[in-house]
């Protein structure tokens, strides 16, 4: 596949699994229930997921702080799903979570707005809309020649990580949304 074609076709064969997950919160997070179910859903999510090395240890602790700020409890981690040795496969999985550090710049100003700051409730939303990985992601997928199996595997380690995303937000929108 020439240089483009291989995000092109990514970006198409995930986009039904990436506007399920957009759909849950259409509005963001401007409303508290709405950044809290956000932040719960994150939790799960990069403790579980099959994450680049390092990317959990990052972002885990960030998240804990932004839920307790919020006075939530983070859940308890488990162990995680180690990344695949599989280069197409590691990639999925680094394309969505990399990719929605596009998504956390908007979120970031929307917490903002509700009075949360790089300092305070929005650590983790500041450190990964920051995160420079996504050209790195880029990069990987302009440099690739996946034969059709790997390309195949690429698409469908992404579409899981996009399933896992709103498995979490599904239940953490459930939690918030449940009357006291």
């Amino acid at each position: 596949m020439s240089l483009g074609a291989v995000r092109s076709h990514l970006r198409q064969a995930t986009a039904p699994a990436h506007a399920r997950v957009d759909a849950l919160l259409p509005h963001g997070v401007g409303r508290r229930s709405d950044y809290a179910a956000y932040l719960r859903a994150m939790h799960r999510f990069v403790a579980h997921a099959a994450l680049p090395d390092g990317t959990r240890e990052q972002y885990l602790p960030l998240i804990s702080a932004d839920l307790r700020t919020l006075g939530i409890g983070a859940d308890e981690v488990g162990s995680a799903t180690a990344p695949s040795r599989d280069r197409y496969e590691r990639l999925g999985w680094h394309y969505v979570f990399e990719g929605s550090a596009l998504g956390a710049r908007v979120l970031l100003r929307q917490a903002g707005a509700l009075g949360f700051d790089a300092v305070s409730g929005a650590c983790y939303l500041n450190e990964h809309a920051a995160s420079g990985r996504w050209s790195d992601v880029l990069r990987q997928l302009e440099d690739s020649t996946p034969d059709p199996g790997q390309l195949g595997r690429l698409v469908a380690a992404s579409n899981t990580a996009f399933a896992a995303v709103e498995a979490a937000l599904v239940d953490a929108l459930r939690i918030e949304r449940v009357p006291a």
